[in-house]
């Protein structure tokens, strides 16, 4: 198989244990006798380790060559969801959530690396499209194997099979995938890499653009719903719009990413953002809407193009360390500024939201002016 055809393959991969926690939630839990805040324990456990996992990346990456780091975290994310099969304690469960944060931020660190410094702009796109595909078809996977009557045991079972051979298929691989470096040299230190201040301009955006993301799409049901007096069916859709569209979004705008230039479409596509998302805080009814999904399509290339653009911003010594630190800090977004948005009434969500995405806006202007 192209390596490029493998590296899409991958995508899939990663994106498949990230929803089951929550698609099973609702009969776990009863396995378990949990209430339905505990959720948030696996939730807190997988962040965690994907942030560790992403800070170390850089020196696991230089250790033992991105082969060796593909093969050993995906092993890890299957190992951990093979362990989940077997109903273990509650306890265990959460170290297993743990296991599997360690392997995903891995391999979503090496990977990026790996493709930032190979692969044209439109390639990383499509790449963080086929991680979308991953975590669609994790879900139907979950409710294709509950409706025919198993347990959420032979749904972890199953996408734990499917994640061995993944890891089978790196092992057997490894060599492709750690060869040598695209540019000679030695790399920076991590200290010295979080000194430069684009990269700690580009280590802040990943953390807004998440947090934007992410707050908009855990929210938007409820805020439709509690605020603004739809119903739950059509919330969900609204919801599904917005996930859609950022797929298709990365997938579409692949085909111009090139052509248009990786910059120019970072300073565009962040300038509809923030417009969008205002929009969607005080348009009427109706027209926030079609903003949702206007930020959808917006906010698709920011992360990719953002990440394949890193090696020729920061320079190759750089990347390896700065990928990771950048993963690390859109985990913490993605989960740090949708719970803190959730202090706030329900009602004032979408203007902070616009308002993150205005300061997102100010931050890649600085990056890609």
């Amino acid at each position: 198989m192209p390596l490029l055809a493998f590296a899409y393959v991958a995508f899939i991969g990663l994106g498949l244990p990230d929803p089951l926690p929550g698609t099973l939630w609702p009969v776990l839990r009863l396995d378990y006798g949990q209430p339905v805040a505990a959720l948030g324990a696996l939730l807190l456990a997988v962040s965690a380790g994907t942030m560790v996992a992403s800070i170390l990346s850089g020196r696991a990456i230089a250790a033992f060559g991105t082969g060796g780091v593909l093969a050993a975290s995906v092993g890890l994310t299957a190992l951990a969801a093979l362990g989940a099969a077997l109903a273990p304690p509650w306890w265990a469960l959460v170290a297993l959530a743990l296991l599997s944060g360690l392997g995903a931020g891995a391999v979503d660190a090496a990977m990026n690396v790996f493709a930032a410094a190979r692969f044209q702009p439109r390639h990383l796109n499509w790449m963080h499209a086929c991680w979308g595909i991953g975590a669609t078809l994790s879900p139907a996977v979950a409710t294709g194997l509950l409706a025919a009557g198993t347990s959420w045991r032979a749904v972890y079972l199953t996408i734990g099979a499917m994640l061995a051979a993944l890891s089978l298929a790196f092992v057997l691989s490894r060599a492709r995938w750690g060869g040598p470096e695209p540019a000679a040299g030695p790399r920076l230190p991590a200290l010295a890499v979080l000194r430069d201040p684009m990269a700690r301009r580009q280590i802040a955006a990943f953390f807004v653009y998440c947090g934007v993301e992410a707050g908009t799409g855990q929210w938007l049901a409820t805020i439709l719903v509690d605020a603004r007096g739809a119903g739950p069916a059509a919330a969900g859709a609204a919801t599904a719009l917005f996930w859609a569209a950022l797929a298709l979004g990365r997938i579409g705008l692949g085909f111009v990413v090139d052509r248009m230039g990786p910059d120019r479409m970072l300073r565009w596509a962040v300038l509809v953002a923030a417009l969008a998302s205002a929009g969607f805080a005080f348009a009427p009814a109706g027209l926030d809407l079609v903003a949702v999904g206007l930020l959808a399509v917006a906010l698709a290339p920011l992360y990719p193009t953002l990440m394949a653009r890193t090696p020729a911003r920061l320079g190759a010594a750089a990347a390896t360390h700065a990928v990771g630190f950048q993963v690390a800090a859109a985990t913490l977004g993605a989960g740090l500024l949708p719970a803190l948005l959730g202090l706030a009434p329900i009602a004032w969500v979408p203007v902070l939201l616009a308002g993150l995405a205005l300061a997102l806006a100010w931050l890649v202007r600085r990056i890609a002016d």
